[in-house]
């Protein structure tokens, strides 16, 4: 029951604006502690991360492109869970083991294989979108 409430609470913090900003940029932080290996950024990573599960006002007006994301994410979290959500789920989290993994070994070549990967997938899906490609 208590886990509930804290995933609760965790979720209500994580869909207000500020809240997922300081949450960004604290995992941006975790990301150079990881490659820098460095306690006093781990430590300003956990403080980011604390103050993020504060209960802080939304702007007037929200923020336009952090609104969007939000959206995308409930509706993505929303649709079925067909084979090419499971997919995509499970690239999602490869990408977030493989990222932490080339930031702890200090690996920038492994970073931009992973940024020319994400290219061509961007690339493709404009194709597709533009009627270039027909998947």
């Amino acid at each position: 029951m208590a886990i509930k409430n804290i995933a609760d609470i965790v979720w209500k913090r994580h869909q207000s604006h500020w809240n997922w900003i300081l949450m960004l940029g604290s995992l941006c932080v975790l990301l150079i502690a990881l490659w820098m290996k460095s306690i006093f950024l781990t430590l300003f990573f956990l403080a980011g991360f604390a103050v993020s599960m504060m209960e802080l006002p939304d702007p007037q007006p929200p923020f336009a492109l952090v609104d969007r994301l939000l959206e995308y994410e409930r509706n993505w979290l929303e649709s079925p869970w067909d084979w090419k959500k499971r997919l995509k789920a499970f690239g999602m989290i490869a990408s977030v083991v493989y990222v932490f993994s080339c930031c702890w070994w200090e690996s920038l070549m492994g970073l931009l294989l992973l940024v020319g990967l994400y290219a061509n997938i961007a690339c493709v899906y404009g194709n597709k979108r533009m009627g270039i490609d027909d998947l």
